[in-house]
């Protein structure tokens, strides 16, 4: 019997060898800068304002197609109108350097369409209808270069094109005196447009400086979560060295603990060590067992003291609150337990502990009668009080505590932990140590409804001029002169008015004024105008009251600049009716400009909405770059204070903690000596963490071995000096020359004259101090 032999079933751990790798996970996509989505908005706004400027002159492209080749002119209006449609579907899906090879292909074919009609269609067209097509369209390729290239490029685009279409315009004109003609309209067109591109520079320079301003700020932000993550991770790791280490450490050297007592907190303080390395979930301990931890700290601590609890079976605590609370409540424990032993006094000193439920949490007090002290002499590098207690709990989302002392009297040390509702989300993710979130990175575009004032000046002393020549110059009927004149000094005034007195953003009540004034000036301007025979800019008010709209539109006003369209249209179909026009004609005379100021309406709310969502953006940017930072200095910086512990203190714990495999009587008198020098190297790297680099560890702990009292302290506030290498070398140097008495070396706060202090006291006190640039001299 013959058979094929069975498959050995393949592990979990073989079938995924097995498996086609996974591709790796796409990178989230780049955010987009400011200039970028200005760009792309402003690509975008092109699409409505070419669609209503390229249907309406679509009619006269039908009428001036070119005789020979009719299709080349219905070709050409299709590419300088479909270009910029084009542009706005695109605006949002393709790279920018697609859109702006879309937009030059747009500018260069409309040069190349002026210069075609410049050279083979230089003649007059019909009267009534000489206005040539491409004129109509001038501002669409001349804002896509404006958004495409940088300042004088459009600038230079802008007159060309400009001098092209006055030429055009005289060259086409049926009216007495063509060259006035190509002169106004090529003024007309630069000064209407230069406020277009006026405005596109400036919302360009003002993403570029939002651009900066937020990668600063970001930069800032990411180094405030990094330094606030370390400092958080560092007092962390430096109150659980001060709790457990170095309290172990010191029972052990300072003799009269039981062994089996001191065994148990090396063991618990190795424990503790591992577990920081690895934090686990943090579950939640029920009160009864809480009590019953307390208790046992109690036990261990103070036997003495009388501990009282009402802790309901139903509250829970997390077990990251309980792990505070016992560390803060074993530190006035162990406080008050030395005081005694320091300062005996007569009677015995009585020691309670009170337990009770608070707000939801819980509050723990412990009380003694013993000396007392003056909360305000504790010196700053004590940390017992400041970080042990205060600074522990201060450091647990809703912990606090309080420490109240006198002399004689007695102390009292309240810890608590309560709930705290959740809260929104913050920019930089909180830490409880973290002092108030830095300002958020800038990201309104401002500046941009405002051109500078040279700018402004300029454009309006161009409107003055323009419309001057356009109101006055065409020998309209002396009988209309005043009304021309007072249609004039009423726009003009709105002009000046906008310029150089109104705030931004426009008040609803200066907006009133300003149409007010461009409806005088409408009415003043029109009704004079007879209905045939009048000259090419008879109406010339209308394309000023639009660019005065338009002002109005981008500086925070656009319902007010509509309403003031709908005045203008009603006023121009009054006086087609009072002159025996039908409604279509008066409609026809202001139709044209709803694109100027659909561009200046698009412009306005685009940029406002662009603004909104790039401060969401950037803020989001932000969240996650400082979550980014936290984690990782916090990973970081808790491996290296880690390291640096286990380095300096796990050998001499793990010693302390076989004692009672070995049934120890008693510590030996070299392990002692020996916890007591790792536990002032512990001191050191906490009190005086600037100090604490070669060649001053080294230097230190020899002093120590020669029986030199060392005290390093760092008051620097994690500033250290440019020159802290320089100070190092003369701690260590001092020390060195040590061998009996004391030295203390302290880091000053950096604006002091010193760098540095030294004190030795080797039988003759005397104070060195290090300069700025590294040097030693002698107190005066």
């Amino acid at each position: 019997m013959t058979g094929r032999a069975a498959t050995p079933r393949q592990t979990p751990q073989q079938d995924r060898l097995h498996r086609r790798p996974r591709r790796p996970p796409r990178p989230p996509p780049r955010p987009q800068s400011s200039t970028e989505r200005l760009a792309r908005l402003l690509y975008g706004a092109l699409g409505p304002t070419t669609l209503v400027f390229g249907l309406l002159c679509l009619g006269t492209v039908l009428e001036q197609a070119w005789k020979p080749q009719r299709s080349w002119s219905v070709a050409a209006w299709l590419l300088i109108f479909g270009l910029p449609m084009l542009l706005a579907v695109l605006s949002r899906r393709v790279p920018l350097r697609v859109l702006r090879v879309i937009a030059l292909a747009e500018g260069a074919l409309f040069v190349l369409l002026l210069m075609f009609w410049l050279t083979e269609r230089a003649e007059p067209l019909p009267a009534g209808a000489d206005i040539p097509w491409a004129i109509t369209l001038t501002g669409v390729p001349v804002m896509a270069v404006a958004v495409t290239t940088r300042d004088r490029t459009a600038w230079a685009y802008l007159v060309l094109v400009c001098t092209m279409s006055g030429l055009l315009r005289a060259a086409t004109s049926t009216d007495p005196s063509p060259v006035l003609v190509g002169v106004e309209d090529g003024l007309y067109s630069f000064l209407l447009l230069s406020m277009l591109v006026g405005l596109t520079t400036m919302a360009r320079r003002s993403a570029d400086k939002v651009d900066q301003a937020a990668t600063i700020a970001l930069v800032q932000l990411v180094d405030h979560a990094d330094r606030l993550a370390r400092k958080h991770e560092r007092l962390t790791i430096d109150a659980l060295v001060h709790d457990s280490v170095i309290s172990t450490l010191l029972m052990a050297g300072r003799g009269g603990t039981p062994v089996p007592v001191l065994s148990r907190h090396a063991a618990d303080t190795l424990v503790r060590l591992d577990a920081q390395r690895a934090p686990l979930p943090d579950p939640s301990m029920p009160g009864l067992q809480v009590t019953r931890r307390l208790q046992q700290l109690v036990a261990e601590l103070a036997p003495d003291a009388q501990i009282t609890s009402n802790l309901p079976g139903t509250l829970t605590v997390p077990a990251l609150a309980v792990t505070a609370l016992l560390g803060a409540v074993g530190e006035a424990l162990r406080n008050s337990v030395a005081a005694d032993v320091r300062e005996p006094v007569r009677s015995p000193v009585a020691r309670t502990l009170t337990v009770r439920s608070y707000q939801g949490g819980i509050r723990v007090a412990v009380h003694d009668n013993g000396v007392g002290f003056d909360p305000a002499r504790v010196p700053a590098e004590r940390l017992g009080i400041a970080q042990s207690i205060i600074g522990r709990m201060e450091r647990l989302s809703g912990g606090a505590a309080a420490v109240r002392s006198r002399p004689g009297v007695g102390t009292e040390v309240v810890v608590s932990w309560t709930p705290t509702p959740a809260a929104p989300a913050q920019p930089v993710p909180a830490l409880s140590s973290a002092p108030p979130t830095p300002p958020r990175p800038a990201t309104q575009l401002k500046g941009v409804t405002r051109l500078p004032k040279a700018l402004s000046t300029t454009i309006l002393m161009g409107f003055i001029a323009v419309h001057a020549l356009l109101a006055f110059a065409d020998g309209e009927p002396l009988w209309g002169l005043p009304y021309e004149i007072l249609g004039f000094v009423a726009v003009s005034a709105a002009a000046a008015w906008l310029t150089l007195v109104v705030p931004d953003p426009v008040s609803p009540r200066n907006a009133v004024m300003v149409l007010a004034l461009c409806g005088l000036s409408a009415v003043a301007t029109a009704f004079p105008v007879p209905p045939v025979g009048s000259t090419p800019f008879a109406h010339w008010y209308l394309g000023a009251i639009t660019m005065m709209l338009v002002v109005l539109a981008v500086r925070g006003r656009p319902g007010f600049a509509w309403y003031g369209y709908g005045m203008i249209m009603v006023i121009s179909i009054v006086w087609a009716l009072l002159n025996g026009l039908s409604l279509l004609d008066g409609m026809t005379l202001v139709i044209r400009h709803a694109g100027t100021l659909l561009a200046g309406t698009l412009f306005a709310v685009g940029l406002k909405r662009s603004t909104q969502t790039l401060a969401g953006l950037n803020r989001e940017r932000a969240r996650s770059g400082a979550a980014a930072a936290t984690a990782a200095a916090a990973s970081e910086e808790r491996e290296t204070q880690l390291t640096r512990v286990n380095t300096l203190a796990r050998p001499t714990l793990q010693r302390l903690a076989n004692l009672l495999k070995s049934d120890a009587l008693q510590i030996e008198p070299t392990l002692r000596a020996e916890s007591l020098l790792v536990e002032a190297t512990l001191r050191d790297a906490i009190r005086g963490r600037s100090l604490f680099v070669e060649p001053v560890i080294t230097a230190a702990r020899a002093a120590r071995i020669r029986g030199v009292d060392v005290t390093l302290l760092d008051d620097s506030a994690d500033r250290p000096p440019r020159q802290l290498a320089a100070a190092a070398a003369i701690v260590a140097a001092q020390l060195d020359a040590l061998t009996r008495g004391h030295l203390i070396a302290r880091l000053l706060p950096a604006d002091r004259p010193t760098i540095a202090s030294i004190v030795v006291d080797a039988g003759e006190p005397r104070m060195l101090t290090v300069t700025p640039d590294g040097l030693l001299q002698p107190s005066l």
